[in-house]
């Protein structure tokens, strides 16, 4: 399982079918995530360009709403 090429590697559905999950495996609650775009992680761009993307996102980013948080904002 351990195989940094991910070409080589079992995917986490075929990990889940491995008998050392057995007890733990419910395919019912297992859902599958969609493949993730790297496309952004490939970009060569100066430093700059990269400080400036990383500002924006954190400008932007938004932290999930909790039960908590939503009880307080009422």
């Amino acid at each position: 399982m351990l195989v940094l090429d991910a070409e080589k590697r079992v995917t986490a559905a075929e990990a889940l079918m491995h008998p050392y999950f057995e007890p733990i495996h419910d395919p019912e609650e297992e859902i599958e995530a969609e493949k993730y775009d790297d496309t952004f992680d490939n970009m060569d761009l100066p430093l700059d360009e990269w400080k400036r993307i990383t500002y924006k996102e954190i400008l932007n980013f938004k932290p999930p709403q909790t039960l908590e948080s939503k009880e307080t904002a009422v």
